[in-house]
């Protein structure tokens, strides 16, 4: 039909398409660091159909922040290019033979598909211009507001109506009737009958070749704009990361090879944080999720990404030149010289302490970006090698070398809340089935003592067999490593798994979701294999087989709050909802914000340890969040959780409301 135009147009934008892609394919390809991911397969393909092309997390609807309009708009617009796609192969290949159709679109099935065909088309018109009214309603601030996603959407809307009037005009011209089931082009066929022909074959011929314009300039468009993610955002869910989410990466610092610890040049980041930030598409969910950010902390997820990425592009020539063996300056690192730094300049420091790790936006990403991953990188890179931090991480360090715990207290005092209770320590019975590791803040704060005290009981009257390590129990490094101190985290972790190795310890009862996501999932990283069971689950099992019967009614109406490292880290939900309605007299009410879209109470990611000088507290807010429930108590599962609420209430003196954990209510009842 218009074959030399078509290949013109097709040769230029697939050259120029290829070209950018081969650019930002080989910036992936320069990378080192983490391996390549292959495993797991049956796993990946099942995640990208439901999260990917089932657009799952775009149309979760549990609980606020989540937009459910924005996600059915997203999905019908993703939905309608996968529809469309097939329509674009025969608009190119009508380029070239006019009668071209693809063969299994013929007959009933491709009756059916004109149909499907219009109908999204139709819709994806609708999608892009609420869309557009959207970013111009100005109501919407998660949304970066920008020229490109304007274009984007006035490109998209354009394809469709280009695609409509070149259907009705082709089949005005030709005195041939439009693909059965093309309702739109058939009613602008009754429109075109009887107009000139001259005017048709204009129409025709300019409706066509804008349509083929706009796809190929469309496509040349995505890889220099967020609009990028439409390529990677794909294989970004596919490389998804499939270990356990509590379990950071590991320095090998027995290996010669490492120069530096963490990330400060845009280097050393791994080509999944690059295809990361390539499939940003800056929808701000992670911002309207992040807690950092909604208590005015200079942390802004999305935004993070974005630096990073054009901080990338920057460097980009530089990069290359140095992959393909071209001359280029390296520093005494063997890195690419640059005056410009990346942490400091571009990345603000107090923007990476103001994360508490929690994952919220991790778990609003429609993509699975990693975010945490990376925070923590560039946090060991100033710890480690700068040694730039808050006053009070340095003392919380110095706390975990001399004394093993972030407290300070010497550690000859841990266990002694167990004196006089008649529980073993492994020393002196290391047959016992269970150890229970207590933690730091049971150990060491009265507030969790009490917790300590009362799973104790409740497990001895249930006959569960269990010990406690006593003096030879240490912190298990968790606010070191999410701190960025490596180096402490993994000497604490080796201690104490040499420790449970010596007393062939199997079994392990944890209080604290930190120590629990320590333990099973990041123990192992070093020869640490155990069963890990935090108290909500194993105090949920004996109530289950009637080995623990609440029978007392606690007239108490009670919230729970999920921590951070018990629920969106380990998927534990229901089992402390279950103890509490196990409970007689127990009403149980669930906050807006609860299970995986939970706020944080701000004590992840060593926050614990710091002062809040920037906005508002996160554990006000948290509190906030709890009292709208009209609840009574604030039910925890997490020492640092209980310590924090418990503190937010005597701040801001809300005497109507009080903290306990899960297991202190259930001793009120047995």
């Amino acid at each position: 039909m218009y074959p030399f135009a078509t290949g013109f147009l097709l040769f230029l934008g697939l050259a120029i398409f290829i070209y950018s892609m081969l650019t930002r394919g080989a910036l992936l390809l320069m990378t080192k660091g983490y391996s390549f991911r292959l495993d797991k397969i049956p796993q990946r393909i099942k995640d990208t159909l439901l999260y990917a092309v089932g657009q799952k997390r775009f149309l979760r609807q549990e609980q606020k922040p989540i937009d459910l309009k924005a996600g059915i708009m997203h999905a019908i617009i993703f939905w309608g290019f996968l529809v469309i796609s097939l329509r674009t192969i025969t608009l190119f290949g009508m380029g070239f033979f006019q009668n071209f159709t693809l063969p299994f679109l013929q007959g009933l099935s491709g009756i059916l598909y004109n149909i499907t065909l219009n109908i999204f088309s139709l819709l994806v018109t609708l999608a892009c211009s609420y869309a557009l009214y959207r970013r111009f309603s100005g109501n919407i601030t998660r949304i970066t507001k920008s020229t490109e996603g304007v274009i984007i959407l006035c490109i998209i809307i354009s394809l469709m109506l280009t695609d409509f009037v070149f259907e009705g005009a082709h089949a005005a011209l030709h005195h041939t009737s439009t693909p059965r089931g093309a309702f739109v082009g058939q009613f602008l066929n009754l429109i075109f009958l009887g107009w000139n022909p001259y005017l048709l074959k204009g129409l025709e011929g300019i409706s066509f070749l804008v349509h083929i314009a706009l796809i190929l300039s469309f496509l040349n468009f995505l890889p220099y704009g967020k609009h990028f993610h439409i390529i990677t955002g794909i294989p970004n869910v596919f490389f998804k990361n499939l270990k356990p989410y509590g379990q950071l990466t590991a320095l090998n610092f027995e290996d010669q090879n490492l120069t530096t610890y963490g990330n400060d040049r845009i280097e050393q980041f791994s080509w999944k944080n690059y295809l990361d930030w390539f499939s940003c598409t800056e929808c701000g969910r992670c911002q309207d999720s992040c807690p950092a950010y909604n208590s005015d902390k200079p942390l802004s997820p999305k935004e993070l990404t974005i630096s990073l990425r054009n901080f990338l592009y920057r460097k980009q020539a530089k990069l290359l030149a140095h992959y393909q063996g071209k001359e280029g300056v390296l520093d005494e690192l063997g890195f690419i010289a640059d005056n410009t730094p990346l942490l400091g300049d571009n990345i603000l420091h107090e923007t990476l302490w103001s994360c508490t790790t929690c994952r919220a936006c991790e778990e609003a990403c429609p993509v699975f970006i990693e975010y945490v991953q990376e925070i923590v990188d560039m946090r060991r890179n100033l710890v480690m090698v700068k040694g730039e931090f808050a006053p009070e991480v340095q003392n919380v360090m110095v706390n975990m070398e001399r004394n093993y715990n972030p407290w300070g207290i010497g550690y000859t005092e841990r266990g002694s809340w167990a004196k006089g209770l008649g529980i073993p320590t492994f020393a002196e019975n290391p047959n016992v089935e269970y150890l229970y590791f207590a933690g730091c803040a049971a150990n060491f704060d009265d507030r969790n003592k009490k917790v300590a005290l009362s799973l104790s009981k409740i497990l001895k009257d249930a006959g569960v067999s269990f010990g406690i390590l006593g003096m030879e129990e240490k912190c298990t490094g968790d606010s070191a490593r999410r701190l960025g101190n490596e180096y402490l985290a993994q000497s604490l972790m080796k201690e104490n798994i040499a420790t449970f190795d010596k007393y062939k310890i199997k079994k392990v009862i944890t209080s604290c979701p930190h120590c629990f996501n320590s333990i099973k999932n990041e123990f192992p990283q070093f020869g640490g294999n155990y069963e890990v069971v935090h108290h909500t689950e194993l105090l949920a099992q004996l109530i289950a087989t009637k080995k623990v019967k609440p029978t007392k009614s606690v007239s108490k109406k009670v919230v729970y709050h999920d921590s951070c490292y018990l629920g969106r880290y380990n998927e534990v939900y229901d089992a402390p909802r279950e103890i509490l309605k196990s409970i007689p007299g127990v009403e149980v009410v669930e906050a807006e914000l609860s299970k995986s879209m939970g706020r944080c109470c701000g004590a992840g990611g060593g926050r614990m340890w710091m002062e809040e000088k920037t906005g508002k507290r996160v554990n006000h807010m948290r509190l906030a969040d709890l009292k709208e429930t009209k609840a009574t108590v604030a039910a925890t599962a997490c020492p640092f959780c209980k310590i924090m609420i418990t503190d937010a209430i005597n701040d801001t003196k809300s005497d109507a409301m009080r903290s306990q954990d899960i297991v202190e209510i259930l001793a009120e009842s047995v």
